[in-house]
């Protein structure tokens, strides 16, 4: 079984500082097309939470719905590692530091934290 969602190809978009990418098993006029549209509208994408932090919440985003009659079920804490606990601390403070997150109380519905 071959997995073609994998094979993947860097597209540069403006330098070589911000890529993206795309199936390599495009058609090439497929191929084309998106690369055209994709480095024409480079100036959309969002690089870091750095770029968007006068993004509203009131044009998007995330919160918690809790019903009154669910029951939480913790997880089994995980640790990270020292080294993967410090970069996710400090990820954390930078979007903090532009306004991109804020603190919520959700005491019983925590989850671990998950490297990606």
């Amino acid at each position: 079984m071959t997995h073609e969602w994998r094979r993947v190809q860097p597209l540069p978009l403006n330098d070589d500082e911000h890529n993206t990418y795309i199936r390599s098993t495009l058609k090439p006029d497929n191929r084309r097309l998106i690369n055209r549209t994709l480095i024409d509208n480079a100036y959309l994408f969002s690089w870091t939470a750095a770029y968007i932090p006068e993004v509203s919440p009131k044009v998007i985003a995330h919160c918690l719905s809790i019903y009154k009659e669910a029951k939480p079920v913790a997880q089994k804490k995980r640790k990270l590692g020292e080294e993967r606990c410090d970069a996710a601390r400090e990820d954390i403070e930078k979007l903090f530091k532009v306004g991109f997150l804020r603190k919520a109380h959700y005491t019983t519905w925590l989850a671990n934290v998950i490297m990606v």
